[in-house]
């Protein structure tokens, strides 16, 4: 029989939470699901000119969601490259947009950076572009200011260059719509930073719950216990796990999978909920943090925020489902309820690995907790 080392046994250990890790973080960007095209959701293509595009942007009919769509990402190199594209009026790939026929409302789906990049250089504010050697001179090392000062034509010559648009009509209160375009996000954005799951709710699901999600999410305390750093950084990864922890408090036992199917259809159900409603989930989900916060964390040599997500999922749920029990009694019996979570056999790295989202251990693993706070 092979006896590991001491040291042999922390590696393989590290090995294996890192894996979980991988795992996990891997479920925030996986689409479980393939949805078909509506037969009612109508795709066609137009051809918007620039100064279109960012007329539409600056009266409010085209938003390009920053928040959603990761900010800028592009370098000022390639800002200016795609402006000097322009310029010498080179192909551009096509836009995307979603149109909700209902609200009149218009949404990137795909070109947010090309759009930014439109709007930058066709705005009145002073831009400046990079010195760069292989674009028109007489753009490089430039503000927009001077360009159009200096150089009309060339500035027209940006502002009336056209770009092919698909645009998809939907009806977004249509819960097949809804899906299929929440696809068709991950189709037109599976090369580079790949936009995550939760980055996509944030635009398709927006409403009084997404609200409370980043306001929740952007507390210190709960960054402390979920994960620091801004949104940016964090891509969301704190609002998709308040969201888990509320839906699998409502009912666990409800859940069928996949995860991000499970997900989508409650943040479409309760996309704006009653506010009083609201109010008591604010309260308790709180009330719930600041109970972890105060009285477990760094309790033992407990770190919440290095615990799997799924632990620290059922820690929240066993709480919630137990929330008058848990918060009337002392603090040595909590903290023994969180050592017995912590020592269960189904919150071990090889456990937690083996179906991480299949429905059966995740209905055993909140069974168990919630059973725990009890």
């Amino acid at each position: 029989m092979l006896v590991l080392s001491e040291r042999e046994q922390v590696v393989a250990s590290t090995a294996l939470d890192r894996e979980l890790e991988l795992l996990e973080d891997a479920q925030s960007s996986t689409l479980d699901f393939d949805e078909s095209p509506p037969p009612d959701l109508v795709a066609y293509n137009e051809l918007r000119s620039c100064a279109e595009l960012f007329r539409m942007h600056s009266e409010g009919q085209l938003h390009l969601d920053p928040d959603f769509q990761r900010e800028e990402v592009w370098p000022l190199s390639s800002q200016t490259r795609f402006v000097d594209s322009l310029v010498k009026q080179l192909p551009i790939p096509s836009l995307c947009f979603s149109y909700d026929f209902v609200t009149s409302e218009r949404q990137v789906v795909d070109g947010r950076q090309r759009i930014a990049s439109i709007i930058k250089f066709l705005d009145s504010k002073n831009w400046k572009l990079s010195r760069l050697g292989d674009i028109d001179q007489t753009i490089s090392n430039r503000t927009n200011a001077d360009i159009r000062t200096k150089y009309p034509l060339i500035y027209s010559q940006v502002q009336n260059a056209t770009i092919p648009v698909t645009v998809l009509r939907c009806d977004l209160t249509k819960e097949s719509h809804r899906k299929y375009l929440f696809t068709i996000f991950h189709r037109l954005n599976a090369g580079g930073m790949r936009l995550n799951n939760q980055e996509i709710r944030n635009c398709i699901y927006s409403g009084a719950l997404n609200d409370f999600l980043k306001y929740a999410a952007d507390r210190a305390l709960v960054r402390q216990l979920f994960g620091r750093g801004n949104r940016k950084s964090r891509r969301f990864s704190n609002e998709e796990l308040i969201l888990r922890i509320l839906s699998f408090q409502e009912s666990h036992h409800e859940y069928v999978g996949p995860l991000s199917k499970h997900l989508n259809e409650f943040m479409a159900k309760h996309r704006n909920p009653d506010p009083s409603k609201l109010e008591e989930v604010s309260h308790r989900f709180r009330s719930t943090a600041e109970l972890v916060f105060n009285q477990l964390d760094d309790f033992d040599g407990s770190d919440i925020s290095s615990l799997s997500k799924a632990t620290r999922e059922a820690l929240f749920v066993g709480i919630l489902r137990n929330f008058e029990r848990v918060t009337a009694r002392d603090v040595t019996k909590n903290r023994k309820c969180l050592e017995e979570l912590l020592n269960d056999q189904l919150f071990s790295t090889e456990a937690l690995k083996d179906g991480l989202a299949a429905r059966d251990k995740v209905i055993a693993r909140l069974d168990r907790a919630v059973e725990i706070f009890s």
